[in-house]
């Protein structure tokens, strides 16, 4: 039995011993290393931008006003409508208008009347001109041939004088149609004046019915409708206020020492809220005045026709001034933890140091780091969320 109970304590001491060997084994061990990819943070060359702030605008705003007296007959759209080029928006009181066209046209009608009977009476003078030339043209041929008769002796004084009677006669019918060709002339030219002046009157009429109708110039959308149906109206009277919806532009400011940057036709990227990337303009138009008050100079950019941008939306747009130094990094380094932005970077025993850093936006895929890290350092590019400060790495490639 004594035997038995010493072989067991001789056993229990030879597992005590092996376990605390284990045990002192482990603690001697070094931790696993944790694999990641990293580079060095470097100074790149960026194209160095200035921020003009800018707000979108129409390019085409047409206010449309009445141009007679009367009051609103109907109001065919509302605020917020789209509306097509030529489409009627509006009509008005169109009374007087009714009544001008209609003496306009009748005076038209009548001058019309006038100007046919003028051009008969003139064609009959013509005509008798006609008949009277002939006649005087017969009694020069007479006189002729009786002068020849009288000089032979063969036709007496009385002969001659008669036919010489007739032949100043006929000169002188001839003369009344001339005239009479004269006179008709005129009423056909005086005629012709009155309808001239009646188509001018009738033109007239036509343009003061049109003001009655208001349509669309353009293609847009009404933002402004100050009138309703029954509004008394007066030349000057806003009715609609139109606004083109395709291609807008941004009007923005940039200060004057830095205005000769500028170029027409310069690419531009312009931002905005709402806008998942900055879009592409072009400067279309420069202001060669600086503003005394701001010491700015406004320009106008360009927008892509399908820029889902409102109208009197706040933008600002980025002008290239040259090139400088920034430190870039890829955003998938950035860590956010609450309130706290940084990233990994790797020290000389190669472990994980989490570093607090101020960013500033750059592009989709990279920030720029604006303090917090030095050139040089290296950043881990993609960490994990089992990466703490303090954490053991290995760079791998």
């Amino acid at each position: 039995m004594k035997r038995y109970a010493l072989l067991l304590l001789l056993l229990s001491g030879i597992v005590f011993q092996t376990a605390c060997g284990e045990k002192e084994a482990s603690l001697s061990k070094p931790p696993a290393r944790l694999a990641v990819r990293a580079a060095a943070i470097q100074y790149e060359s960026v194209p160095a931008v200035v921020e003009a702030p800018g707000t979108v605008q129409p390019r085409h705003r047409v206010a449309l006003s009445s141009q007679i007296n009367g009051f609103v007959r109907d109001i065919r759209v509302r605020a917020g409508d789209r509306v097509e080029k030529d489409q009627l928006l509006a009509t008005l009181d169109a009374r007087d208008a009714e009544s001008q066209t209609a003496a306009a046209r009748a005076a038209l009608d009548e001058a019309q009347a006038a100007l046919s009977e003028a051009q008969k009476s003139h064609q009959a003078a013509v005509q008798m001109r006609a008949a009277a030339s002939a006649s005087s043209e017969l009694a020069e041929q007479t006189l002729a041939r009786y002068q020849k008769l009288f000089d032979a002796r063969s036709a007496s004084p009385q002969e001659i004088d008669e036919v010489r009677s007739r032949r100043n006669a006929s000169a002188a019918e001839l003369a009344s149609r001339e005239a009479m060709v004269a006179a008709a002339a005129d009423r056909v030219r005086q005629v012709e004046a009155r309808i001239s002046q009646a188509k001018a009157q009738a033109s007239r009429a036509d343009v003061w019915m049109s003001w009655t109708q208001i349509k669309a110039p353009a293609s847009g959308r009404i933002v402004e409708r100050p009138v309703d149906p029954g509004t008394a109206i007066f030349p000057g009277t806003p009715l609609l206020v139109l606004e083109s919806i395709a291609q807008p532009q941004v009007l923005a400011d940039i200060p004057t020492e830095q205005a000769a940057s500028l170029r027409v036709g310069m690419s531009v990227a312009v931002h905005g809220a709402g806008i998942p990337g900055p879009l592409e303009g072009r400067i279309s138009e420069i202001v060669p005045l600086s503003n005394p008050a701001t010491h700015s100079v406004q320009f106008k950019v360009d927008l892509p026709a399908n820029a889902a941008f409102s109208s009197g939306q706040f933008v600002t747009v980025d002008i290239p001034v040259g090139r400088r130094n920034a430190l870039l990094a890829p955003s998938s380094a950035i860590r956010r933890t609450g309130q706290l932005t940084g990233l990994f970077v790797v020290d000389e025993v190669s472990k994980a140091c989490f570093r607090l850093i101020k960013l500033a936006p750059y592009d989709a895929a990279r920030s720029e780091i604006l303090s917090g890290v030095e050139p040089g350092e290296t950043n881990i590019e993609k960490p994990s969320d089992s990466i703490v400060d303090g954490t053991s790495v290995e760079i791998r490639p």
